[in-house]
């Protein structure tokens, strides 16, 4: 991937964090509407860029080892994967995924066995995240 757009990626990244804190701590509710207005802004830039992205990454079709995984774990401003079923998939933009971490879970990891323990496998809960690539076994 160019240098450009992962700045780009990690500028827009930075600006949804902030956006979303402030929100979540300012009284006014007309400064939170704000906050989340501008949130939801940023986080339709970062889908369009994403999905265009990942019409590249389809074709290269990523391989990740549990190594290059961990690196994606959502802290400083890198991206928050998590691999299932031997798919890894884009968890940033989930609000669920706040900070990289969801119900004492963490990303940058191979969650299958949590996954099916907490949903039963149900795999369409994740058709929504975008695909990044693959999980190296």
């Amino acid at each position: 991937m160019d240098f450009y757009l992962m700045k780009k990626l990690q500028i827009i990244r930075r600006k949804i964090t902030f956006y979303k804190r402030n929100s979540m701590f300012a009284v006014c509710p007309f400064i939170k509407s704000n906050y989340r207005h501008l949130m939801n802004i940023q986080v339709g830039e970062l889908e369009r860029l994403m999905n265009a992205m990942n019409k590249d990454i389809v074709r290269q079709e990523k391989q990740f080892t549990l190594e290059e995984l961990s690196k994606y774990n959502g802290s400083g401003g890198s991206p928050a994967y998590v691999a299932v079923n031997g798919i890894v998939y884009d968890v940033s933009l989930s609000p669920v995924w706040g900070g990289g971490t969801h119900f004492g879970l963490y990303a940058g990891k191979d969650l299958t066995g949590q996954f099916k323990a907490c949903h039963s496998g149900e795999i369409r809960i994740l058709n929504a995240l975008p695909k990044v690539g693959k999980l190296k076994i």
